[in-house]
């Protein structure tokens, strides 16, 4: 059985909890043997709530159950240095908060699962998983 690691960035998260599709979440528990969410992708989404004035607490505890949150170490912030130096040398620098996620999904070996890959497309190696909503 091939085990796979999923990243998923904060679009997929917004999409379930937000949006309601339940059938990205199915998708992601048949596809994911184990799910990852960078500490980054916590952090976005719940700013966006505690921006607009909605709790966060409940929030970060469904995150918590539908995968393990990660926190940056050292390995993870080599990797986004010579990515995000990378970039700006070519002249095609992208967001930190994506080059902390890609970084994440290439210490860890495992896909990055987003629906929007414009920014991921930029990065060696990285293997980007966009699933098709209904």
């Amino acid at each position: 059985m091939v085990n796979i690691r999923c990243v998923i960035d904060t679009s997929i998260i917004i999409e379930v909890f937000d949006k309601g599709k339940s059938n990205l979440l199915d998708y992601l528990l048949s596809r994911c043997d184990e799910i990852f969410i960078p500490w980054v992708v916590l952090y976005e989404y719940l700013y966006g709530h505690k921006y607009l004035g909605k709790p966060i607490t409940k929030r970060k505890e469904v995150l918590e159950k539908l995968g393990t949150i990660l926190w940056i170490n050292q390995e993870i912030i080599e990797r986004a240095l010579d990515i995000d130096v990378g970039l700006h040398k070519e002249g095609t620098p992208i967001p930190f908060s994506d080059i902390l996620i890609s970084s994440t999904a290439l210490q860890l070996n495992s896909e990055l699962i987003t629906l929007n890959e414009r920014h991921y497309r930029r990065i060696k190696n990285l293997r980007i998983h966009v699933p098709k909503l209904e």
